[in-house]
Formats: C-alpha cells, structure tokens, sequence
C-alpha cells in the first residue's frame, strides 16, 4: 500500500520553520507563535488569526517586519500580512508573552503652565484650537485623529500637553504624551507596550522618527492598533524635516483631521505677551504699551515672546524691583546712533578670533568645549544686543531651545562668585565686535 501523501505546509507554517531556523537560541520563548494559525494566501497578502488579541498586538509590534521579509522570500507576491483575533477577549495561551503592564498606569506628565485656557489662538490658528478642544473633551469612534502641523515656536507642544491635561482630567483613564527622543529610548529597551494600551496617545514632533524606515514601521503599527480600537490620538509635525515618512504611513496619516498652526499676527503675539506678563507678576497694565515695541522686535516666534517675559519676570526677582516701561525700551528700544550694537557676524567673529577658532566650526555642529564656550558668549552678546531667539539660532544653526541654555548658561557662569573675570572677556569681546 502506498503511503498516503502528507500536504504541503501552508506559507504561514513555512515561514515560521524558517524564523525558527534563523532564532535557534529563542524557539523555546517563541512556541507560542504555532499557536498563530493560517487562513490564506492570496491577492498578495498573507492572512492568519492569533489566539487572541494581545497576541495580536505583540506580533505587530515585535514580529510583523521580520515574518513579511521572511513570506516575500518565500512568495514574491506578497506585499503584507494581515493578522486578526477572536473576538474573545482575556483567552489564556500557553507560551503567549506577558505584556508588561502594571496594575495602574499612570498618566504621562503633563506641563501645568499649559492648558486650553491660556492658548492664544487668534483668527489664523482658530481651526487648530477648536480641533484641539474637539478631540479633548470625549473620546468619540470617529474623527478621533487630530494632526497639528506647524514650524517649531507655535505652539504644537502647548496643545499637546493641554489636549492630554483636559483628556486625562475628564475621560481618558490611560493618557500617554511621548516625542522622538522618548520612542527612541523606549524601542531599544522593548517598552512599547504602554503606546498600545493608550486612550489618547498623544506624540510631538512626529518628523523626527523619519529618519528611521524600522521605526516608522513599528509606531504604524500602533497606530493601526489604536485606530482599529477608537483610540484618540494626537500627532504633530514640523513639516520642515529634512526626511519624508515612507509611503504606509504617509497614508495612514491622510486619515487625520488636519490643522495647521500658523504664525501670529501682531495683535495675537501682543496678547500673548500681555497674558504670559500676568501669569509671571509681572505689572502687565502698567506695561500695555510696551508690549508692541517687544512684538515687533522679537518677531513671529511663540517660545521668543515667553523667553522675553521670563527674562524681565527674572530681572524682577533678582535685582527686587518692578518693570517700568522705561527698563523695557532701554532693552528693546531702538538704540542710539552713537551707540549702535554690533551685527551677529561681527560678534561671532570677534568670539571665534577670541578663543582661536575658525567661524565656520563656531557655527557648526561641534560640541567641543573649546568650542561651546565661545559659542555660548557669542550667542549671549547677540541676545543682549536685542536679537531674536529664531535670528541668532538660524545663524549658528540651533534651535531655540538651545538657544536659550547658552544664554541662561552664560548667565549661571556670571552670577558665580568669581564671574567677573569672566564678564572681562564678554567685555573684550564685545569691545572688539563693535570695533571690527
């Protein structure tokens, strides 16, 4: 008699054989992956059921990338996989992974200074808050994807936080804020399983992860995960990134509801001023036709007007006495003829000649300490000569932020007990800046 004939394994049982050929070391962890059964092959996507829904996510996040590579060797066709669950929910699978999920999440920590109430929005920017009070006060099955787009100064993180303040004070039991730098520390560690579990997921500066195709991947999949649960979720872009998203999730994104933050108007940046002066004690009625003169000089950027009222709240506190109309114009005022401050150029060289380095490296991207110090006094002169945060960051190529620790830096160095000698260099080099 002839043996009957054993049919052929299915592609999914094929692939698998072929992951644990190439994982030798960890086929005892991965056993419950033959739980994962196939249900087809066809139109370029390979279809199976895990066992249950958290079996589920954790293919998508951890095995989703490694088992498609595996399946298009196998099957040219395929283009992906398509992973579904039981609709039974808290299943118990011999050898399933234990996400690591703590009794009670905590809510991320949001920044108390920003709320809903104090945003500024004006008339360009509207749409963006509206959306933003739309999407914080309940969760919602639809038209629960919000996408703020804006250049860096404008405001994304203040919604962000105000969104994920007002959701997690209200509904939202899980409400989880993290950024590129987060994700990135996160993703090396395996810890990407608070990002499933969220209500509201909120994400700053989503560019910075474009960088990375294998990340990209990994965080559309939790998005797709959310998404197919009705979770929130907030997403903002600096669309000035240097990369692009690959296409998938260029896609997902067009999903979103989409608003723009744009710059300020004059009126809109005066009142922001006005209300950032009150929330600091600063005398804000005494000061109502000062804050044009500080507008009009610092420009359209958001995080340059909060650094102008903290610096004066500073001065304030530390020399104990109030802000007086005439403190602020010999500060921001148009300077005398006679007496007419330096351009950026002329101080970045006169620091660069100072220190004995070139300008070029001055203005670049080394951190070296023999650098960073006359960086930092280059950068501290052009702050006190009346410039812009945004005017001296794009001409030493820093963002604001950096900006601004440079000067509060230079700041520490002279409040020491022996940062006089350190103010005679600033002096000689302002000293020369003028006379170059």
């Amino acid at each position: 008699m002839s043996t009957a004939e054993q049919p052929a394994p299915s592609l999914w049982e094929q692939c698998l054989s072929v992951f644990l050929e190439l994982n030798p070391k960890e086929s005892l962890s991965l056993k419950w992956l033959s739980a994962i059964k196939h249900l087809s092959a066809q139109n370029g996507v390979l279809s199976i059921e895990t066992p249950s829904e958290l079996a589920r996510e954790w293919f998508l996040g951890h095995f989703y990338e490694p088992f498609l590579k595996i399946a298009q060797g196998i099957d040219k066709s395929i283009k992906q996989i398509s992973i579904s669950a039981p609709k039974e929910e808290n299943k118990v699978i011999a050898g399933a992974p234990e996400l690591k999920t703590p009794e009670k999440l905590k809510h991320s920590h949001f920044c108390k200074k920003y709320t809903l109430n104090n945003f500024i929005a004006g008339t360009s920017n509207e749409m963006a808050f509206e959306s933003a009070k739309f999407i914080a006060a309940m969760p919602r099955e639809q038209e629960n994807f919000l996408i703020i787009r804006g250049a860096a100064g404008l405001g994304k993180t203040h919604l962000l936080h105000a969104i994920g303040r007002e959701a997690a004070a209200n509904w939202a039991k899980k409400a989880v804020l993290w950024d590129s730098d987060r994700f990135f520390k996160e993703k090396r560690k395996g810890n990407l399983d608070t990002l499933y579990q969220a209500d509201i997921l909120l994400f700053d500066n989503l560019q910075n992860i474009f960088s990375s195709k294998s990340s990209q991947n990994e965080f559309l999949n939790i998005l797709k995960s959310l998404k197919s649960k009705n979770r929130s979720i907030v997403i903002s872009i600096n669309p000035k990134s240097k990369h692009a998203p690959i296409t998938e999730l260029l896609d997902f994104l067009k999903m979103g509801i989409k608003c723009e933050l744009k710059s300020p108007d004059l009126r809109t940046r005066v009142a922001i001023l006005r209300q950032k002066a009150q929330e600091k004690g600063l005398p804000a009625a005494q000061l109502e036709n000062c804050w044009k003169l500080i507008a009009e000089k610092l420009g359209e950027s958001i995080c340059s007007l909060e650094g102008a009222i903290n610096d004066l709240a500073a001065r304030q506190t530390l020399l104990k006495s109030e802000i007086t109309p005439q403190i602020i114009h010999s500060i921001y005022g148009e300077k005398k003829s006679g007496n007419n401050a330096p351009s950026i150029k002329s101080i970045a060289t006169a620091a660069a000649r100072a220190y004995n380095v070139p300008l070029d490296t001055l203005c670049g991207k080394s951190r070296m300490a023999t650098v960073n110090k006359p960086r930092k006094i280059a950068i501290y002169l052009c702050r006190q000569s009346g410039l812009s945060l945004c005017e001296i960051g794009k001409f030493f190529n820093r963002d604001v932020s950096s900006v601004s620790n440079a000067i509060q830096s230079v700041k520490n160095k002279l409040a020491e007990k022996d940062g006089y000698s350190f103010e005679f260099e600033i002096k000689d080099i302002l000293s020369e800046a003028k006379n170059g």
